[in-house]
């Protein structure tokens, strides 16, 4: 499948005329043509044009190939972009990946190549996990809020109905059950949308905010670090949350929590029963859960947390046996 007849990619930044021309060549459309712009306010407008199907983004020397893809994606763009240098050090791709950049390719790469990378991007859906986050929130927050109107129905009849026991509490049970879920897919979507924006944030601070928020039960928060970490305040919050609820939950006696901070970022800790070796590949999969009141959504959000800020989370045993999930910020 190719572009539409009379669409464009542009290109911007060093050499952009060189590889718009060698572009346009390469192109399997005749009306189909790479464009030369030489700046990003001119990417702006031309989107608003209609016919642009993708951007490539110079990303050598003094021109920031990140922050024009940042800049364009927080003004709505949608279309792939490309990032291109002469000779990118490994950790400058990685960083544009995690980022969200559709794809990182050097000078070297033929024009014919970059070209059938362009007309597939172009072509599928999402562009990138970064579109798709955003995509994903939008349709996950609409149906969590379509759904809820129905439900919200049903419980209304339900307290005009004279049911009795044993149906009137698995009604209701079963109706709270639907709406946890609902709520949990719109908190999904909202959490694994790309974080753009982050503050120094006091580890130490946060926990206990969210702590005493919680007003947890024969539970004992203990902070062994003063460190700050580099977040976004909401999700940083949630994050810590469903690793504060995952403890207390699957602990059936007084629980002690620790957080503390390693060389690569931070770690949550208890003394409870701790999680089985054989359930720790799993244990951050979506639905996953082992017990009846809760539906395996919590450790599942951490990591969602956790990936759009570009960190990783593990999970293994604390000092006391209980459980320990690291999350490595760096």
């Amino acid at each position: 499948m190719t572009p539409a007849r009379g669409t464009v990619y542009l290109v911007v930044g060093t050499e952009a005329t060189d590889l718009a021309a060698a572009l346009s060549e390469a192109l399997t459309t005749d009306e189909t043509t790479a464009e030369a712009v030489p700046d990003t306010s001119t990417v702006q407008d031309r989107l608003n044009d209609g016919d642009v199907r993708g951007v490539v983004v110079s990303d050598d020397g003094d021109h920031d190939g990140i922050a024009v893809f940042e800049e364009l994606r927080a003004a709505g763009a949608e279309i792939p972009i490309v990032l291109v240098a002469t000779d990118p050090e490994p950790d400058r791709v990685t960083e544009a990946l995690r980022a969200g950049v559709t794809d990182y390719v050097t000078a070297e790469t033929p024009a014919s190549l970059l070209a059938a990378k362009l007309e597939a991007y172009a072509t599928r859906w999402p562009t990138d996990w970064r579109v798709g986050a955003v995509q994903w929130d939008d349709i996950s927050s609409g149906v969590s809020h379509d759904a809820k109107n129905p439900l919200n129905v049903v419980m209304g009849r339900l307290e005009l109905l004279d049911i009795g026991e044993p149906h009137e509490d698995a009604l209701n049970r079963s109706v709270r059950r639907v709406e946890t879920l609902l709520t949990d897919l719109s908190r999904i979507g909202s959490t694994a949308c790309p974080v753009s924006e982050t503050d120094s944030l006091s580890l130490s601070d946060v926990a206990t905010e969210v702590w005493a928020a919680e007003s947890y039960e024969n539970a004992t928060l203990e902070v062994v670090t003063d460190t700050s970490v580099d977040a976004e305040n909401d999700r940083l919050q949630l994050l810590l949350r469903e690793l504060f609820d995952n403890a207390v939950t699957h602990s059936e006696g007084p629980v002690t929590v620790t957080i503390g901070a390693t060389e690569s970022g931070f770690y949550v800790a208890d003394d409870g029963p701790g999680i089985p070796e054989a359930d720790r590949d799993e244990v951050f999969d979506q639905g996953f859960g082992t017990t009846r009141e809760g539906e395996g959504y919590g450790l599942f959000l951490v990591e969602t947390a956790a990936r759009a800020h570009g960190w990783t989370v593990s999970v293994g045993s604390s000092e006391s046996g209980g459980t320990r999930i690291d999350v490595t910020t760096a």
